[in-house]
């Protein structure tokens, strides 16, 4: 079924097509944008060069989602890469000559992808810390703008500058803020 879906969809795996904001993210933000109404209602949540990625899904967003995506997913993916490097680092006592350079290279990217899972997970605590409570009433684009940091959408950020200038006062989002 995954060959036959890749294969509909041009691509050589879905996972690569999931974690490409100009995959499966564009497309279902154009799908669910008409005229000036942009509502996705699945948003991607990634680090900063790809490589860890978090899906929510908007109607089912409640105060507690953000703190415990952190918790649940960010905190157990940087304790399983943590230890996936500590393991590499182990492994480089006994390597010796050219295995010796391969495990140096396999740790200084290991300890890249714990930086990155790092700062994702930092950016979505900040924006849980916000302490934000969605309100549906509001619309997307008023609730993913605190993701800003973490959302390949221009979208999200734009309207969190307009949210901070005061524009969206009115909203349920604005006045926690």
């Amino acid at each position: 079924i995954e060959a036959e879906a890749c294969q509909v969809l041009g691509v050589p795996d879905l996972r690569s097509w999931l974690r490409d904001p100009k995959g499966f993210f564009a497309y279902h933000t154009k799908r669910y944008s008409k005229s000036r109404r942009k509502a996705p209602i699945y948003w991607l949540l990634q680090s900063a060069k790809r490589n860890y990625a978090i899906w929510l899904y908007y109607p089912r967003l409640n105060p507690d989602s953000l703190f415990y995506v952190g918790r649940e997913y960010a905190d157990a993916k940087l304790n399983l890469e943590s230890t996936r490097l500590e393991e590499l680092q182990a492994g480089l006592l006994s390597a010796q000559g050219s295995l010796r350079k391969l495990q140096e290279d396999k740790i200084a990217a290991q300890a890249a992808l714990v930086a990155e899972i790092k700062a994702f997970q930092k950016a979505l605590d900040a924006a849980a810390l916000l302490e934000l409570k969605p309100d549906l009433n509001d619309g997307v684009l008023l609730n993913i703008a605190p993701l800003h940091a973490i959302v390949p959408w221009k979208e999200a950020e734009r309207v969190w500058k307009e949210l901070l200038s005061g524009k969206y006062g009115w909203s349920s989002i604005g006045a926690q803020l």
